[in-house]
């Protein structure tokens, strides 16, 4: 039964080595694609727009780190500001408890 188990776990994996080159999958692929250098023109521009287009334009990992952060900070404010309203409106909005 060992050798069994052992040669259909071969098969599998000759097969999914296989499967590629049957659907052409495996070729040489695209040409390297050119480098990102975009840049976001800063004119007319003032305040927290100026700020962020400054951020993308110098430093993206920066501007990556940026927008995580708001993302997860405008989350919350919508998450407790929903809360509010519903708890207002007289609906319960307590953690829920899982029993099994």
């Amino acid at each position: 039964m060992k050798r069994l188990k052992a040669w259909s776990a071969f098969l599998l994996v000759l097969i999914f080595q296989w499967i590629p080159g049957i659907v052409l999958a495996g070729g040489e692929g695209l040409d390297i694609p050119e480098a990102l250098d975009k840049k976001v023109p800063l004119e007319g521009l003032s305040g927290i727009s100026l700020f962020f287009a400054r951020t993308y334009n110098e430093n993206l990992w920066l501007y990556a780190i940026y927008c995580t952060i708001l993302m997860a900070v405008l989350g919350m404010v919508i998450a407790f500001s929903v809360d509010f309203i519903l708890s207002a409106l007289g609906m319960e909005v307590d953690k829920i408890e899982h029993k099994e």
